[in-house]
């Protein structure tokens, strides 16, 4: 055997095996929309835009991150334009403004103990200047976009989508469409006038709790489960018809009203709300009004102040919102709101004052101009004329009173410069000018005394103060029972309450009984309505068979007029109207709708009743139509005392109050009843030219009088 077969080898040990880190879970997390509406548009070359975003306690401790995307336009020169994001009045985010090609992602950290329980304030600001161009047209040409499923807080946590606090309500927010939906469990669509009319109530309750601009309801929904963004199931029912998942509440619903949030297992969240009987659900329903009161709770898309200004009142821009600004662009535009009441009468004469505080520079070319747009309407221009600069200290623009309007107003103001710089526009320059033109918010807005009267019909004061349904006790409705009226209804009012903060308490009664010299509301759609209140609100059961006419044609039962001649002569020769001078009032002709439209209408009744009807040709059309009705940017135009919206149109189409009665406020005041005649008479120029003439004809009779017994006599 030799030497190397007896030697033994030891074995190698094997290598221990590689420790492996434990996979740590993903933490959990929650996103959060917040843009009202499907998308946020800052347009020019200084914008903003702001709303509102609702937080628990839980999500506003809880590590968060603002992510969102946006897109602009391609002549936007991204070296000197920026997007800043600013959280209850910090600066969180900013970046250059180039996303032109595709859309620009930004994810950035919150830091901690910004958020806050309750509002916080999310506001978007641009500065955008353009590429090549350095005109004052070149600055509409500036936008970015941002869409709304791409805007969002994300939260990191567990089960932080629970809202368990009625006073938590507005914290259900907006999903990534900028839609709320509130989801009416099976069971809980109202089937008797009383459990009607508790659920008329509560829905608007609800609605001003979410503090939303309109709430998309739901009928006959399926439990969700799990957690759905911007939603609410609700399950609505006595004590003794509760669905057996909620058979412990009971006992305590049919002691007293019972108004509680129980998130499912799952996360979804619920809302319940019973009583012994459906009085005790209409009390249950003031449980929420309670805990989520409507007052120094901003809406979700009025970031913005928007105060109620009286008569003799002045107001500083920056209690309306408005922050300093120093300007070195082209065209700079301030959007400012406030309200009026429902029953403010000056739109016909007087005029309030911009008091302006602000300065420019010498490169300020004459023919620059500061202007004033009232609810989308010019109202104001004033030139810019020094050629060394100025300083515009307490400088007063007076702005005619003739646009505004009870309700919410906007007011943008718009400066315009022209420069010498500008006009040679060297490479850059559009971003590089130095500033030439500062506006401070200590600027102020005088309103000066106005009349106090209601001119009705008039369906803008439904939609900016719910006047004059929202200050009554009790308002009876007539409604078509079907469902789809009914859904309508609750639309309707849900969308009046958040745009007044108010409930108007309705009670269900039968056409029969409605007492003309009072007010009522009536909905439903044609068939479901009695002829005796369509004709007396002055609408035709009779549909056109297509809607592709003028809307002109829809109005029928105009005779020829004899005094044609005096239209063509007063028309041609002084360029005025028949209307115009208003000896008589004008016959209102009757309503024929095209298939599938809605009709809104008003109508004074001779005994004194302001009647309101919301009816289309059928249900169907009726539940489509009041969807789009309660759009913020459709409700906003509905106006005079019938508005209509085609399936197929774009805007509503406006007919006025021809036959408006004055409605003047109790106790009436010789001061008060000065300005309401001085409003009066100054739509109405011929009477205001006879009472001069008869002023005339007494102060002549009197002087001749005097002078005969005083004069000397031959």
């Amino acid at each position: 055997m030799s030497p190397e077969r007896e030697l033994v080898t030891p074995s190698v040990p094997a290598a221990p095996p590689e420790a492996v880190a434990p996979v740590q879970p993903a933490k959990a997390t929650f996103e959060r929309h917040f843009l009202p509406g499907a998308s946020m548009q800052l347009v020019g070359e200084e914008s903003r835009q702001a709303s509102v975003l609702y937080l628990t306690g839980e999500q506003a401790a809880a590590p968060a991150r603002l992510v969102f995307s946006y897109l602009n336009a391609l002549v936007v020169a991204p070296e000197f334009s920026s997007l800043r994001v600013l959280l209850n009045g910090t600066q969180v985010a900013t970046t250059p403004v180039m996303a032109s090609a595709a859309p620009g992602m930004v994810d950035v950290a919150v830091p901690a103990g910004l958020l806050r329980a309750g509002a916080n304030i999310v506001e978007f600001r641009a500065t955008q200047r353009h590429r090549t161009d350095c005109s004052i047209a070149s600055s509409y040409e500036l936008w970015s976009q941002l869409a709304s499923p791409d805007v969002r807080l994300v939260f990191e946590g567990e089960d932080l989508g629970r809202v368990t606090h009625l006073a938590d309500l507005a914290a259900l927010g907006l999903d990534g469409a900028g839609v709320s939906t509130l989801r009416l469990l099976g069971g809980s669509m109202p089937s008797s006038p009383q459990a009607t009319g508790a659920m008329l109530s509560l829905v608007q309750q609800l609605a001003i709790a979410w503090r939303v601009a309109e709430l998309h309801i739901e009928p006959d929904a399926e439990p969700a489960g799990e957690y759905r963004e911007g939603a609410l199931d609700l399950i609505v029912a006595p004590a003794s018809e509760l669905p057996a998942e909620f058979d412990g509440l009971r006992a305590q619903a049919s002691q007293g009203p019972l108004a509680m949030l129980l998130p499912s297992a799952q996360g979804a969240n619920r809302l319940v709300i019973s009583g012994p009987d459906w009085a005790g659900i209409a009390q249950a329903g003031e449980a929420i009004r309670r805990a989520a009161p409507a007052e120094d709770r901003p809406r979700l898309d009025l970031a913005y102040p928007h105060p109620l200004l009286k008569g003799g009142s002045e107001i500083s821009l920056s209690a309306l919102g408005m922050t300093t600004v120093e300007f070195n662009g082209r065209r700079y535009a301030e959007q400012i709101g406030f309200d009026l009441p429902p029953d403010f009468y000056a739109q016909r004469y007087g005029e309030m004052e911009l008091v302006l505080d602000a300065a420019y520079s010498s490169d300020v070319l004459p023919g620059s101009e500061i202007d004033v747009y009232v609810n989308g309407q010019i109202a104001s221009a004033t030139p810019l004329l020094r050629t060394d600069g100025g300083m515009l200290r307490d400088t007063v623009i007076r702005i005619p009173m003739t646009h505004l309007q009870p309700g919410r107003n906007l007011m943008e103001i718009a400066v315009n410069l022209q420069s010498a710089s500008d006009a040679l526009c060297s490479p850059g320059w559009t971003g590089e000018a130095p500033v030439r033109f500062v506006f401070s918010d200590t600027s102020r807005l005088r309103l000066p005394d106005y009349a106090r009267a209601t001119l009705v019909p008039d369906l803008k004061l439904l939609t900016g103060s719910a006047s004059p349904y929202a200050d009554a006790a009790s308002v009876p409705m007539v409604m078509a029972r079907d469902q789809g009226s009914i859904l309508s209804a609750m639309t309707f009012l849900a969308r009046m309450a958040t745009a007044s903060g108010r409930v108007t308490p309705v009670s269900l009664v039968e056409a029969a009984s409605l007492d003309p010299a009072g007010n009522a509301l009536m909905v439903g759609p044609y068939p479901g309505l009695p002829a005796p209140i369509l004709a007396r609100m002055g609408l035709t059961r009779a549909v056109a068979i297509s809607g592709d006419g003028d809307a002109l044609d829809r109005f029928g039962g105009e005779a020829a007029n004899p005094a044609q001649w005096l239209a063509g002569l007063l028309g041609d020769g002084i360029g005025l109207k028949v209307e115009d001078l208003r000896v008589l009032p004008a016959p209102e002709p009757g309503y024929v709708p095209a298939a599938g439209t809605l009709a809104l209408a008003q109508r004074h009744q001779p005994e004194g009743g302001l009647w309101t009807v919301l009816t289309a040709p059928d249900e169907a059309a009726l539940g489509l139509g009041t969807q789009r009705l309660v759009e913020t940017a459709k409700w906003r135009q509905v106006a005079g005392r019938l508005t209509a919206f085609g399936p197929n149109d774009a805007d509503p189409v406006v007919t006025p109050a021809d036959n408006a009665q004055l409605v003047e406020p109790l106790p009436r005041s010789f001061a008060n009843l000065r300005l309401v005649a001085a409003n009066w008479f100054s739509g109405r120029i011929l009477f205001y030219t006879a009472l001069i003439a008869a002023a005339s004809i007494i102060l002549m009779g009197a002087t001749a009088l005097v002078l005969s017994r005083v004069g000397r006599r031959e």
